[in-house]
């Protein structure tokens, strides 16, 4: 992602916050593209065709909650962070269940100078995590091909019980799917 262009996707209704979002981005990386929405409709029409990197959400909007915003947003795009900006969550109820539900992290309006560190420790992180996905994606392969290899020798085998074995483990190699 280094030599690409850093999308970010800001959910804010408010003109000005959104400004001070664009700037304190850009002071984490020069080359960002910005798509942008204030509302639900906007939000939902455009968030899985932009692909962003990050979406950057305030908590309270005209028309739904950060939270909502946060569970669509797992369900269309789950291995993006999802990082509220907000002068709301200060309480600690709601910052947990935003963490629970998914958010990588939150920062206070009132601390926007702190995100472009907060920007950086996100996206290392989310760097990591889906190179593990990766690693376990190709383990998971790795077995699957282990036991397709081992139904196929036991199905020339002229084992007694290779039927039950190869039941069996035609159940394992469908789980792994």
């Amino acid at each position: 992602m280094d030599n690409e262009i850093f999308k970010v996707f800001l959910l804010e209704d408010q003109p000005l916050d959104m400004e001070i979002n664009k700037r304190q981005v850009r002071k984490y990386r020069s080359d960002v593209l910005f798509a942008t929405a204030r509302n639900r409709s906007e939000f939902e029409a455009k968030l899985v065709d932009f692909q962003p990197d990050i979406v950057l959400s305030d908590y309270n909007l005209p028309d739904m909650n950060g939270l909502d915003a946060l569970l669509y947003a797992r369900e269309h795009l789950d291995a993006v962070p999802f990082v509220f900006i907000t002068g709301i969550l200060n309480d600690e109820e709601r910052v947990a269940d935003a963490i629970l539900n998914g958010a990588s992290g939150y920062l206070l309006k009132e601390n926007i100078k702190k995100l472009p560190e907060l920007l950086e420790s996100v996206v290392a992180e989310n760097r990591e995590v889906m190179r593990r996905r990766e690693r376990q994606w190709e383990e998971r392969k790795d077995s699957h091909l282990s036991l397709q290899r081992t139904i196929a020798a036991l199905r020339h085998s002229g084992l007694g019980n290779a039927d039950e074995l190869i039941a069996d483990l035609s159940r394992v190699a469908d789980r792994l799917s």
